[in-house]
């Protein structure tokens, strides 16, 4: 290595070994003994739901870097927000008696959706937890959050070993950092890349020395179908071939028309993937649904939309968590809903099955997955009455109805306050189809 980089920069060859002997051991880590290094994972914080807890092998350990992908309004940040509270309860209730570190990229800690989890989460309360105990920073760039990570996290960790220590940080979310309107080029790649790389390695670092939980919030991608050639087949191992595996759920037909962003890189450095998917389906709810749960009782608060819904005869929306995979359990698939109180698990009462046996196995580039439509008219078992209510497919939005979530703020703004065109054409763009001289 020495004399390339001699050669390259035209500096004499013993300088450069020089220098490259003072960096080796400059960046060398001390060895430690077994004995001397804590046991990861030996603490772990509730979800506050018990079938999340199981799924996830007892809860959110620390000592873990956990990723939560999905699309908008699957319920990421309703987790978050969620884990952030429930770390601060005392360990009989499945807290760890600590706090949480919230770090934003693109928006604020959204305070009154804390307050409205804390008043309606029936294992909270104020006067276990409370808002002083979330503490949150913005980090608009990714230097930004390298500063944080590197330098002022770890002097904040020191300095609060037994006062409520920080045993949660949030990221939310990571993908926000590499929203670029410039070009994908081979070198933008390898930059984005190096950045994940060094944002992994504080993480880590992290993780590791103060014993805490990771959680990263991601993004999702749509995932096209490709033609590939025998060619490449012959070549070795695609990239687009494998990824289904650790980038994609397969639970229910069409979850996997999403795939995790950050690619490769991010993959590795992660130890469980979750994924957060809207399914398009309905159902009606019931207590018999949410288990065993405790509801608090208010007086006050406004009653959730979930349990309007149900009390209104309407069927409340379906969501689909799945443990693409992890260090500390086996994949696994669970309906779920969002409710004010955050997000809880439904029952399955339609399978006797484990849940580790729902997860199908992805496609093939050989044997493709039938069409929905197919699928659905193929199968007499399926009762057509209840196809639009709840079905065990994914939200295919070429046929999906143009219904916006409750919770999907953006697109129903955009829907009610779009500019007319006379405002592009007085800005000088060219709103009508391009003409050829």
């Amino acid at each position: 290595m020495a004399p390339e980089i001699a050669r390259r920069c035209k500096t004499s060859l013993a300088d450069m070994k020089a220098l490259v002997d003072a960096f080796c051991k400059a960046s060398l880590q001390p060895l430690q003994r077994l004995e001397e290094i804590k046991h990861v994972g030996n603490e772990k914080i509730t979800t506050g739901d018990p079938r999340l807890d199981h799924a996830l092998g007892g809860g959110i350990r620390t000592g873990m870097i956990w990723e939560v992908a999905g699309e908008s309004a699957a319920g990421k940040t309703q987790l978050a927000l969620q884990l952030s509270l429930l770390v601060q309860l005392p360990p009989r209730l499945g807290g760890l008696s600590s706090s949480a570190c919230y770090i934003t990229t693109s928006s604020t800690l959204p305070t009154t959706r804390l307050l409205q989890i804390l008043n309606a989460h029936p294992l909270l309360s104020s006067t276990l937890c409370g808002l002083s105990n979330v503490h949150t920073i913005s980090t608009p760039t990714i230097a930004a959050l390298l500063q944080i990570l590197s330098t002022t996290l770890p002097q904040f960790l020191a300095s609060k070993p037994n006062d409520r220590p920080i045993k949660l940080i949030v990221i939310d979310s990571l993908a926000e950092l590499f929203h670029t309107s410039a070009q994908t080029t081979t070198n933008t790649l390898v930059e984005r890349s190096r950045s994940v790389s060094e944002i992994s390695v504080c993480l880590h670092t992290l993780a590791s020395k103060y014993q805490v939980a990771i959680l990263v919030l991601n993004e999702v991608v749509d995932v096209f179908v490709r033609q590939i050639s025998p060619e490449w087949l012959d070549n070795g191992l695609l990239y687009f071939e494998q990824s289904k595996w650790f980038s994609r759920a397969h639970s229910i037909p069409l979850e996997d028309s999403k795939e995790v962003s950050l690619g490769l890189v991010w993959a590795n450095q992660v130890n469980a993937r979750m994924l957060l998917s809207r399914t398009g389906r309905r159902r009606y709810i019931s207590k018999d649904d949410l288990g065993t749960r405790i509801q608090k009782p208010s007086h006050d608060a406004a009653p959730t939309r979930s349990h309007q819904t149900s009390t209104d005869q309407e069927a409340t929306l379906i969501r689909r968590f799945t443990v693409i995979f992890s260090s500390v359990a086996p994949p696994t698939s669970l309906d779920y809903i969002v409710t004010e109180a955050g997000i809880s698990t439904l029952v399955d009462n339609n399978s006797s099955a484990s849940q580790t046996e729902q997860v199908l196995a992805p496609p093939s580039l050989e044997h493709p997955a039938p069409p929905v439509a197919s699928v659905l008219e193929d199968d007499p078992s399926i009762p057509r009455s209840q196809l639009p209510l709840d079905v065990g497919f994914a939200e295919d939005l070429t046929n999906a109805n143009l219904e916006v979530a409750e919770d999907d703020e953006w697109e129903q703004y955009w829907k009610d306050y779009d500019l007319p065109e006379h405002v592009y054409s007085d800005a000088g763009f060219d709103v009508g189809a391009p003409t050829v001289n």
